[in-house]
């Protein structure tokens, strides 16, 4: 039991301001209750926020919730008459067999949605500060990196009561009913400490430096990105109410409003009291959506508080007595943007780049044990494979379990069905770099025609110090390469004998790139491109053939290979295109720079539709992906202008594990060019291939996913780099450029070159 000594958190002007907004409201609210009695959800939703729900749903490739969109295609048709978006194809249904959005009675769920709800749950604490008198107020807050918390700031208002906070983990309940003792760290807000009283947010550092458990770290990004919920959907809520053990508010909980955009709230239905300030509001795939910050108290017509017996409340009465019809949280899109504004330096810029790039923990071995029975077994770590396709009537899940063991000479996996079969992979044989060697300096002379016998082969140069790399001068102004943060740092693959950022660079002809050893895979890759060069090396007539880069060692373990490419519809896919870097004053630096893009640390897994374009199956989209820089270079006075391009997939912690390989389901690039105007301008892309990738030993379906354009700000939050001073050239940050957004989304759908905003 909790002391009457004790307080809790409760901000009565907060729980007004929502008794306010409620109450104008009126006509949407019985819009809602009439949607929950019909199903007429289109009357509630738009249909460009329920298409981007979908589409945000197919990215995650979330497996927490039972598949059934049906009604999601309904509420978008219904609607798309006072829309100018084209209506959702009725098979969308099945082919976004990922999640149900909005059910009419059925509230089935995998067990994986109570999982999840368990791993995220060790990411919410008990906030205890110290008011003095012996008496203490309690909140709730979360981790949302390894080393911040968030709460409100009617809990937090200041630095001064932050030193007197403690933020108290793991005060709950197990599954035998036994209250484990909170592990209390203090806060420190010298090293960080923000706090916003508008949108009720503080966020401050923890000081975990006497941690004495072995338990990882879990935290909860904060995604800026738009479509994580819409109205009527579940939300759930885990929480400390009146300082007591945590508890979690699930299912019977929806979304009411989200003030059509022009507010910082959501309001919801869910149970919450005193103390559950601060708390983490997910949506069912367990992301964050809102800073839980106050109840919304029933009013009368006068505006005056009214308690559950019909009486009105005054000031002074006991707020447990008021009548608290929803609840009010501060929406994750809009403290991110505020955080994002913010001009920090150092250690603290260093947290705030952490927390933009909302990117989550990964969880260990060892975590995913205590997990399981109480810390007794210990879980192997899994290999997912493509799930059945639609008509499949099993309900069984395969695994593939990776043996922690690999020999010299093949790989051996055991397949789980739930019998055990071992399968013994041999290696593929490795391949050779030819020891063969041009020189690409400036003073080579023109050898002619470029088709003599030995250019036509791929031969990389064997001496990599002599590679100069992306060249941040190339434009006639600095345009610097993208630089890692502290939650992509450590994965970067560092090269011997180099220091700083350099230490990072992978140096090739034209370009340069980061290496992400643990994705094996490059972060970004940064080519200057120079369409008026005199030599543009062509496409080489005998067939594409790719090398290890020896500084990445050992060149087989880190480096996808051609292993992940054979017997499926994966190909080996360019991010610096042979095309932007295969240019030169001569034939032979031409030709040099096109054989350095043939790196499998410059390949990533595309679908061969994505990465080919086929003109047989490839939707128009894809192929407008493909005339991006083309097109841009285009567009200048001259002919044709330099570019500077960045390339790069969006790695996210649930990309489908296959061949020990995450396939990401999308990608970026950002180009970076003069304008006419003689100012820097760049603009930033993304293109899915999410459902191409669902069963590549499967018969495939794709659908005509649009490339899109968006800030790079976002960028920066999906990727976890850091683009510099690229991001105050944006394109995109203009009011003029306003006008092309799609509804609320804050980006451009890309029908055609001309939706281009430049």
């Amino acid at each position: 039991m909790v002391s009457p000594m004790n307080t809790f958190a409760v901000d009565l002007d907060a729980a007004a301001t929502a008794a306010k907004r409620w109450s104008t409201r009126r006509t949407h609210h019985r819009k809602v209750e009439l949607a929950k009695s019909n199903s007429s959800y289109s009357n509630v939703e738009s249909p460009e926020r329920v298409l981007l729900r979908a589409q945000r749903l197919e990215s995650k490739n979330a497996v927490a919730v039972k598949p059934d969109l049906s009604i999601l295609v309904e509420s978008f048709n219904d609607a798309r008459s006072t829309s100018k978006t084209a209506p959702l194809p009725t098979q969308h249904a099945d082919e976004l067999s990922l999640e149900r959005v909005i059910n009419r009675s059925r509230d089935f769920q995998f067990t994986a949605f109570l999982e999840q709800a368990l791993y995220v749950s060790h990411a919410v604490c008990r906030i205890a500060t110290n008011i003095g008198n012996g008496c203490t107020s309690y909140g709730t807050g979360f981790m949302v990196t390894p080393g911040l918390l968030l709460t409100n700031h009617h809990v937090l208002p200041s630095i001064d009561v932050a030193m007197m906070s403690m933020a108290e983990f793991e005060y709950q309940r197990d599954r035998w009913g036994n209250v484990a003792a909170p592990q209390p760290f203090p806060l420190n807000p010298k090293k960080f400490f923000i706090n916003d009283k508008k949108l009720d947010f503080a966020m401050v550092a923890v000081d975990f430096s006497r941690r004495t458990t072995k338990r990882p770290l879990v935290w909860c990004p904060m995604i800026k990105e738009l479509g994580k919920i819409i109205t009527l959907e579940h939300i759930n809520i885990i929480q400390h109410p009146r300082g007591e053990v945590k508890q979690v508010v699930i299912r019977e909980n929806r979304l009411l409003d989200w003030f059509d955009g022009k507010d910082i709230v959501l309001h919801y239905e869910a149970d919450t009291e005193p103390g559950s300030s601060g708390s983490p509001v997910f949506n069912d795939q367990w992301e964050v959506v809102a800073l839980h910050h106050s109840g919304v108290p029933r009013t009368d017509s006068d505006g005056r508080w009214l308690k559950r017996n019909g009486d009105v409340w005054t000031k002074g009465d006991n707020v447990d007595d008021v009548d608290w019809i929803a609840n009010e949280g501060i929406r994750t899109s809009k403290i991110v943007h505020a955080v994002e504004q913010l001009t920090l330096k150092g250690a603290a810029r260093d947290l705030q780049q952490e927390f933009l790039a909302a990117i989550g923990p990964e969880p260990s071995a060892e975590f995913e044990k205590t997990l399981q029975s109480g810390g007794s077994t210990q879980r192997q770590d899994k290999i997912d494979i493509p799930p059945p396709p639609p008509d499949t009537t099993s309900s069984s899940r395969m695994q593939i379990m990776s043996n922690d063991q690999h020999s010299s000479k093949s790989s051996t996996y055991q397949l789980t069905i739930p019998i055990r079969i071992s399968i013994q992979v041999g290696e593929p044989e490795p391949t050779q770099i030819n020891a063969a060697r041009f020189t690409a300096s400036s003073t080579d002379q023109d050898d002619g025609d470029a088709g003599n016998e030995q250019l036509e082969k791929i031969m990389p140069d064997v001496n990599y110090e002599d590679r100069p790399g992306y060249d941040p001068d190339f434009l006639g102004f600095g345009v610097p390469f993208p630089k890692l943060t502290v939650s992509t740092r450590s994965k970067a693959y560092a090269l011997d004998g180099k220091t700083g950022d350099n230490k990072y660079l992978l140096n090739y002809y034209h370009y340069s790139l980061i290496f992400n050893k643990t994705r094996k895979l490059a972060f970004v890759a940064g080519v200057n491109f120079d369409p008026t060069a005199r030599y543009q090396h062509p496409r080489d007539k005998g067939g594409d053939k790719w090398f290890f880069d020896p500084r990445v060692h050992p060149s087989a373990e880190t480096q996808a290979g051609e292993d992940l490419y054979a017997k499926n519809p994966l190909d080996r896919g360019h991010l610096v295109r042979r095309a932007d870097a295969a240019w030169g004053k001569t034939a032979k630096q031409a030709k040099l720079a096109n054989d350095d893009t043939f790196h499998f640390t410059n390949c990533s897994p595309q679908h061969e539709i994505t990465n080919q374009g086929k003109s047989s199956q490839a939707p128009p989209g894809l192929a407008l992906w493909g005339d991006l820089e083309n097109y841009v270079a285009s567009q200048g006075k001259k002919v044709q202008r330099p570019l500077s391009i960045f390339n790069g997939p969006i790695m996210r912690e649930n990309d489908r594990i296959y061949r020990g390989v995450k396939l990401p389901k999308q990608f970026w690039k950002v180009i970076v060019f003069q304008s006419d105007a003689g100012k820097p301008t760049a603009a930033a892309f993304k293109l899915t291939q999410a459902s191409l990738i669902k069963g590549l030993e499967e018969a495939f379906e794709f659908e005509d996913y649009k490339p899109v354009q968006l800030s790079i700000k976002q960028l920066e939050s999906e990727t976890g780099l850091d683009f510099g001073k690229i991001a105050s050239w944006d394109a995109l940050d203009t009011e003029s450029a306003q006008e092309s957004f799609e509804s609320e989304t804050g980006i451009v759908i890309l029908n055609g070159l001309n939706d281009i905003v430049l």
